[in-house]
């Protein structure tokens, strides 16, 4: 007797899985990031450098932050800060983060795979000027509710305004949805 191939029907599939499978993915690829910053240097000359005996050069500040892990982060490092890169790394983890999502604007599977492809065109260099975006903990959260929002408003009929997505993330202002960035999505 022959076992009959596996298939994946998206519509069926419960979207509480999905979160945790799109959640696995988020978190490799955050620590992955917040590992390579971490391994790159913790400032740069521009934000501050230290002479070698702990001493902050003139002119500059030593401004690091930590990463998940306990690790420090220099201020600047190679992806370009934009204005999804939080201040702190925030205290809800990813799949926390999307259950909320979901609790407080309901969405389909869809929403939540395109995600994926969001994050996947934006990590890519383009033949402009656009540095690729880094995926990290500090930007992580701001990006998914970014996504998601605009995934919902392309896959489903009924979605929410953009202030009630701002709410789900009380750090994202309602002008950050209005912000140019968004056309690399």
């Amino acid at each position: 007797m022959t076992t009959p191939p596996a298939s994946f029907d998206m519509a069926t599939y419960p979207t509480k899985e999905t979160i945790l499978l799109l959640t696995s993915l988020l978190e490799k690829v955050t620590l992955a990031n917040d590992m390579a910053y971490s391994m790159e240097g913790s400032v740069s000359v521009s934000e501050g450098a230290s002479d070698g005996h702990g001493e902050t050069v003139a002119g500059t500040t030593n401004t690091t932050s930590s990463t998940p892990h306990g690790r420090t982060r220099g201020l600047s490092y190679s992806s370009t800060y934009t204005c999804f890169h939080a201040r702190s790394i925030p205290s809800i983890s990813i799949h926390a983060y999307l259950v909320r999502i979901l609790k407080y604007c309901p969405c389909a599977n869809e929403c939540f795979l395109a995600l994926l492809v969001y994050f996947d065109r934006m990590s890519k260099p383009t033949s402009s000027h656009v540095a690729p975006l880094r995926l990290d903990s500090f930007n992580v959260h701001r990006l998914v509710i970014t996504g998601i929002m605009i995934a919902s408003k392309l896959f489903s009929d009924v979605f929410f305004t953009n202030s009630r997505y701002a709410k789900v993330n009380p750090s994202l202002s309602s002008s950050v949805f209005a912000s140019s960035s968004l056309d690399r999505v």
